[in-house]
């Protein structure tokens, strides 16, 4: 299962970029130093988390690419979270894996939870490591703006997030052969749940009835699905490298339909499509005031297209990337 080329993806929306990327990059690399998370015990495993490491990967441009309107300020706290949960997934939550204490890994997330209090206010709790000193320092301001119910949201999208990766670290060395529990599961370790809650921060929360609205929540899930499976694919070479490829929705695919790579791909390729479209048609079918929101969702999806193309993250060099740029034209090749 050598490294093929890509399938053609279908992408019928354009992202742009965000101007304040720059001042992004500078400012999430000095914060992910105060935070800890370039110390030396997080270099080794596995040497993902180095500063060149985090160079490479460009997590400001995501966000960048994904919130192209919002404030310089804005940018700062959505990126912050976004690097404190890549942080989790990449790496502080898979080093329970190492020594298979999957106990000590649940107890963490428990201790994490303490540091987002529903009232938003400090607690007299001492973090001791990166992510619970990023959850501290971020959720006291991000709260302040938030209604009682909006920080419910935000809280459970964040547990969400955390037992999701729970649920992954116990499954990468058992790998599922049910492709829809598969497809379940994703939708809450690939953390795109509370990608779609922060997006809210800039634009405004949305009503109660019209996040309760299936049309609303069939938008948000084809988002979050199609994030997801279209990672999947440019992931998977890199996940095999890593030996986590289990929880790919292409390996998925390969071993319960008995397939090789590229017809598993295929498969996946045109579930991801389906997906695409059903977002694509969202706009005409949830309330009004839900338009924009939608909107914003097929932006992002094409935001994070055109972030898969141009980071070093996934072991595809830059001057490959910039060979073929595509929605942002010159302005996405001029970021590098």
């Amino acid at each position: 299962m050598g490294s093929l080329a890509q399938p053609q993806f279908h992408m019928p929306f354009e992202a742009r970029l965000n101007p304040h990327v720059d001042q992004a990059r500078a400012h999430a690399k000095e914060r992910a130093r105060q935070m800890g998370m370039f110390d030396e015990e997080y270099l080794e495993w596995p040497q993902r988390w180095s500063e060149e490491k985090f160079d490479q990967a460009d997590f400001p441009l995501f966000i960048a690419l994904t919130h192209p309107d919002a404030d310089a300020c804005e940018l700062d706290l959505v990126t912050d979270w976004h690097v404190a949960l890549w942080f989790v997934d990449d790496l502080f939550l898979p080093l329970y894996r190492r020594d298979h204490d999957q106990e000590s890994a649940a107890a963490q997330v428990e201790r994490l939870m303490q540091f987002l209090p529903l009232d938003g206010l400090p607690r007299p709790l001492s973090p001791v490591n990166p992510v619970e000193r990023a959850f501290a320092t971020l959720w006291t301001g991000t709260a302040a703006t938030m209604t009682l119910v909006w920080r419910d949201r935000f809280i459970s999208s964040v547990r969400r997030f955390l037992d999701g990766v729970l649920w992954e670290l116990e499954h990468v060395d058992h790998a599922l052969i049910d492709l829809i529990e598969y497809l379940g599961a994703r939708r809450d370790f690939g953390g795109l749940q509370f990608t779609a809650v922060l997006m809210e921060h800039a634009m405004g929360e949305l009503r109660q009835n019209v996040l309760r609205r299936r049309e609303f929540r069939t938008a948000v899930d084809a988002f979050v699905d199609a994030v997801s499976l279209h990672n999947d694919i440019v992931s998977y070479d890199r996940e095999v490298h890593e030996g986590t490829v289990g929880n790919n929705g292409v390996e998925v695919t390969r071993k319960v339909l008995g397939l090789n790579r590229r017809g598993a791909e295929d498969i996946v390729n045109a579930l991801l499509t389906a997906r695409v479209n059903t977002l694509a048609e969202a706009p005409g079918s949830v309330p009004s005031e839900a338009v924009e929101f939608v909107e914003a969702l097929q932006e992002a999806l094409a935001g994070s297209y055109q972030w898969h193309e141009l980071t070093g993250r996934f072991g595809r060099t830059t001057i490959e990337a910039l060979a073929k740029p595509r929605g942002l034209g010159t302005s996405a090749a001029h970021i590098f």
